[in-house]
């Protein structure tokens, strides 16, 4: 199936290497081994608790260690991942350095079709965006695909490569090797960018930096530190129950970002040393994330553990330093007010900003949807009515690509 969509538009600009994905049998082994001999510490009053107050327990840990290695086919994942078309390309950013980028695809032979890139967050792959690219495929063939899909693995994380080791890479560096992919791809004349998470942050960047990149949507968006907050009169009550959700996880829950942000070489090193703690410290956000009512999967939480493992995501991830650096002193992401925005809020996500502040702070919004369903992982998790979101943005922007 992967074939019927890897035709990439005639005026691209790069060579494009087609990309399959391949563990050797000994990494596979050498990792069961890993995790068979990784020890599980003496239960305590805090890993006994099974309400995520104090992050995963000794429990959930001892099944998930079970069941990764008794059950779990890393094959099947790799199987699935290879079935939808897969390349590396080689880009310069903005200072010149020569960087390795994966990315997925869906190309359409429409000369009309929109181009889109999907842009993942932490601690998460491209494998978020594979069954919105599912349901794409389904619904439509090259022929009539109205957007090419574009969904890279970020500089640093999983299948594409790290940029320098004498070279930090910052959300900046990211966003320029983002845009430098979509123009390398033949798509100078303008294109979207769509993001969560991290994803978000670069997405906004590319929107400021960025004259390709004509349009963004994001699904995680929040009050800047330097914005005035609007008067909360405007606000719903659904809308005031989950602004408190937010501020509650914000109270106990960016332990982790402190870290990464102040002690990052302590923390990769420390992480990556074995999966079941690479699964602890990252199988906590994956479970409090999601809308706990409907939380992920085992089995999807340990496919994507297993390819930050085999790709050694989690100690070049860690972009939090400057994020942690601007937000101490009271500065925000960088974002265009200029540019047409769509914002979908899925109501158990991190961070959200009601429908009456976007509309205050961002005049040039042109799609809001909230959801009563989903979380942090919203592709992943609602897959349906993500790519629903998408599809109405990209109508009510269509006129910004109208073929010449």
């Amino acid at each position: 199936m992967a074939s019927n969509f890897d035709i990439a538009p005639g005026n691209v600009q790069t060579h494009l290497e087609p990309f399959t994905l391949r563990v050797f049998e000994e990494e596979l082994e050498r990792f069961k081994n890993l995790l068979e001999l990784s020890n599980i510490g003496p239960t305590t009053w805090w890993n006994k608790q099974d309400d995520s107050r104090f992050g995963v327990s000794r429990d959930w840990l001892i099944n998930a260690k079970d069941t990764w290695l008794s059950t779990f086919d890393w094959r099947k994942y790799e199987s699935y991942i290879n079935d939808f078309p897969n390349f590396k390309v080689t880009i310069k950013d903005a200072d010149s350095h020569q960087n390795e980028v994966h990315f997925a695809a869906l190309f359409s032979k429409r000369e009309d079709a929109i181009p889109v890139i999907f842009l993942h967050g932490f601690p998460s792959s491209f494998m978020d965006f594979l069954p919105m690219m599912d349901l794409l495929r389904k619904k439509y063939t090259p022929e009539n695909l109205p957007y090419h899909i574009i969904a890279p693995s970020l500089p640093d994380y999983g299948l594409s490569g790290s940029l320098n080791q004498n070279l930090e890479m910052t959300l900046e560096r990211a966003a320029s090797i983002m845009n430098g992919l979509m123009i390398a791809l033949g798509f100078e004349k303008g294109y979207v960018a769509q993001g969560g998470d991290l994803g978000s942050m670069i997405a906004r960047l590319m929107s400021v930096n960025h004259k390709e990149c004509k349009a963004f949507h994001v699904n995680m968006l929040t009050l800047e530190p330097d914005n005035t907050p609007p008067s909360t009169d405007l606000l719903a009550p659904e809308d005031l129950q989950i602004l408190h959700r937010t501020r509650k996880w914000q109270q106990n829950g960016l332990a982790y970002a402190l870290e990464h942000g102040t002690r990052p070489a302590t923390v990769g090193l420390a992480i990556s040393s074995s999966p079941l703690s690479l699964l602890a410290w990252l199988g906590e956000k994956l479970l409090e994330w999601a809308d706990p009512r409907e939380q992920l999967p085992l089995d999807t939480i340990l496919g994507l553990m297993s390819f930050y493992w085999f790709t050694q995501t989690f100690p070049r991830s860690l972009y939090h330093a400057n994020l942690v650096k601007n937000y101490s002193v009271g500065i925000g992401h960088p974002i265009s007010t200029e540019k047409p925005l769509g914002y979908s809020m899925f109501a158990y996500d991190l961070a959200v900003l009601p429908k009456p502040w976007a509309q205050e702070i961002y005049p040039k919004l042109v799609f809001f949807n909230a959801h009563s369903k989903g979380g942090h992982f919203a592709s992943l998790e609602r897959p349906s009515e993500f790519l629903e979101d998408i599809e109405r943005f990209l109508q009510a922007i269509n006129g910004l690509f109208e073929v010449e």
